[in-house]
């Protein structure tokens, strides 16, 4: 078998299991998270960086909906390289990518100040503590 064929071979299995994932997604995590994960290590060999980058953002949004942030990180950033490097920047994928990420530092930045907040009370340093509300309030209205 040529090395095309090769190629059109894991190009086909890729797309399938980007439909299972996708079809998993709400229902499964766990099966939509392997397929993505599969689907992302052939799309790596395949040469379709756009569709990739869709695929790992979406392998991104299942870690974050695990409550996996130190994973689903890594695949936003790679999701937002490829669109950057291969589209004019103003794509409804790229805006999706760039959502996600918001919305897992937004997330992450909320922890911080609540964790700050509790420091702060447990030390009795009222002015942490009024400066995490403030900045918790201020992110509830974002």
């Amino acid at each position: 078998m040529s090395s095309e064929a090769n190629r059109q071979e894991r190009l086909v299995r890729a797309r399938e299991l980007r439909q299972r994932g996708e079809a998993a997604r709400r229902r499964d995590g766990v099966t939509a998270q392997k397929c993505y994960e599969e689907a992302v290590a052939l799309y790596r060999e395949g040469g379709e960086p756009l569709v990739l980058a869709h695929v790992v953002r979406h392998l991104g949004d299942v870690y974050q909906e695990q409550e996996r942030p130190d994973l689903a990180e890594p695949c936003y950033h790679e999701a937002l390289r490829l669109y950057r490097d291969h589209e004019q920047g103003t794509s409804l994928d790229l805006a999706n990518a760039i959502r996600s990420l918001a919305v897992l530092r937004w997330e992450q930045t909320r922890e911080l100040w609540k964790t700050a907040r509790d420091l702060y009370a447990n030390l009795s340093v009222e002015a942490g503590v009024e400066e995490s509300k403030g900045r918790l309030e201020a992110l509830s209205k974002v």
